[in-house]
């Protein structure tokens, strides 16, 4: 009797386990191109001024983003008493003075920087060459180098891995400083944001100087500009910096948003499975919108499809043990702020969140893939839980069949898009993730990212893979594991 016993009880748990996975697959219908198309529609239109972080388009969003959830009836997040979590950045604009033992430099005509996102102040700061660094003392200081390439990054990261601590910042002379403007323009004259309640992190800014905007200082220079190479001899430095960047600073409000959707499971339903996706995109430029459709419209009109799955599956009494956050954030644009401000001020402890999955451009099909529509970068599935990575294996396999292309599943990926998504802000945290995204195309952060470009029946296959997923980590007994 105990044997047959023994396998009634286990053929009960099979039935109801498959029965489950049947609900999954029915309310899955739910997530459909029309709708994603319908929604999509609407918030890659100029009417919602390309949704810049802080500005009016990513304000119309929340509230869009806002009445759908609520006709959806889905619930605010435990503690909130309205969807959006508010936050506020600092919007700073590129600029300021520069100069070089006593020559004062103009921002744009003479001289650019980046990797500085917040108002800096360099005073009497000397700058060494990279031949001086063995014969100069551990003080605070620059290095100077000349510019071989525009291959800034590789020429930047290069120098950087050989610098000791105390160099402070990178001062590059170009000779071909107007090329090397044309193709720098967009990235050092854009606007940038921190997070207001963030302490300022230690930055490093690299300058980048026209060579003859310092004719006047040849003989100042200790040999560097001259190429006599006396600067290989003394411990004099080349030049005397200062400089004042970021000067003009404006405090702005943006919001996540959340949509709760409690698990069927009186204890389970405490952890949360995070689906996330960016409803920012990078706003107006000279009077032209960009509408970002791909780049994260896809994502963002996903979570709705999503959100509208799940809740269907609560209201007819068959939902998920664990419950699902459904979080669209803005920020991402301007250095993931949403998700790092969300993971800094969790409405959910971050000690039950299962898992993150982020949705980010699933619309289009990279130079890789022209004529292969069928397919999705999976990106940190398996970098901290295999539990997670077999779970979206075995739910692609069973529904979706997609092809599940792993190529920048790494952390030596030149590209690092494990690290430039939201999901990152939980990984950081320890929290497993799956970054889905289809690639970078010809349309990426340019004004022709429209609507008419999506493909709908490879976004909806998408959403639905995300969503098998979700509910398979959302209604398991037992919770995802880390890796040891």
């Amino acid at each position: 009797m105990k044997h047959l016993f023994s396998i009634l009880f286990s053929g009960a748990v099979c039935v109801c386990f498959s029965q489950q996975l049947d609900a999954a697959k029915k309310y899955s219908s739910y997530i459909n191109e029309e709708d994603l198309k319908k929604n999509l529609t609407i918030l890659a239109s100029d009417e919602y001024l390309g949704r810049e972080t802080g500005k009016q388009g990513q304000k119309m969003t929340a509230e869009f983003l806002t009445a759908y959830f609520k006709k959806l009836g889905c619930a605010f997040a435990p503690g909130m008493t309205a969807y959006e979590q508010h936050f506020e950045v600092i919007e700073n604009t590129p600029g300021g003075t520069l100069s070089l033992t006593n020559v004062s430099l103009n921002f744009k005509t003479d001289f650019i920087y980046y990797a500085c996102k917040s108002k800096t102040t360099i005073e009497n700061l000397p700058v060494y060459s990279v031949e001086q660094l063995p014969l100069v003392e551990e003080k605070p200081c620059y290095v100077i180098h000349k510019l071989q390439s525009l291959e800034v990054r590789k020429e930047v990261s290069v120098l950087k891995k050989e610098l000791p601590k105390h160099v402070k910042g990178i001062i590059l002379v170009s000779k071909d400083y107007d090329t090397l403007y044309e193709y720098m323009e967009h990235y050092v004259t854009t606007k940038s944001m921190v997070l207001a309640d963030e302490k300022k992190k230690e930055e490093f800014p690299i300058l980048f100087i026209k060579e003859s905007s310092l004719a006047s200082l040849k003989k100042k220079s200790n040999g560097f500009l001259s190429g006599k190479g006396k600067v290989l001899k003394t411990s004099k430095p080349v030049f005397t910096l200062n400089a004042q960047l970021n000067t003009q600073e404006e405090k702005l409000t943006s919001s996540n948003v959340l949509a709760y959707i409690e698990g069927s499971d009186p204890a389970l339903s405490k952890e949360v499975v995070i689906i996330t996706a960016h409803y920012d995109h990078i706003g107006v430029d000279h009077g032209v919108v960009y509408n970002g459709a791909d780049d994260d419209g896809t994502g963002t009109v996903a979570l709705l499809e999503l959100a509208e799955a799940f809740m269907e599956a609560k209201k007819n009494g068959q939902g998920p043990k664990r419950s699902i956050l459904i979080m669209p954030v803005s920020g991402e644009e301007k250095g993931l702020l949403g998700s790092d401000y969300y993971s800094s001020h969790p409405v959910i402890p971050l000690e039950n969140t299962v898992a993150d999955l982020n949705i980010d451009m699933i619309g289009r099909n990279d130079i890789g893939h022209e004529k292969d529509t069928n397919y999705i970068y999976i990106i940190g599935s398996n970098m901290l839980s295999n539990d997670l990575h077999e779970a979206n294996e075995r739910m692609n396999a069973k529904y979706t069949q997609l092809k599940l292309d792993y190529k920048f599943n790494s952390l030596s990926d030149p590209n690092q898009f494990y690290y430039r998504s939201d999901h990152y802000n939980f990984a950081k945290h320890n929290i497993p993730v799956i970054f889905y995204f289809s690639g970078v195309h010809e349309d990426y952060h340019q004004p022709t990212d429209d609507v008419e470009k999506i493909l709908f029946p490879k976004t909806e296959k998408v959403a639905r893979l995300v969503f098998f997923t979700a509910w398979e980590i959302a209604d398991a007994s037992k919770r995802i594991t880390l890796n040891r």
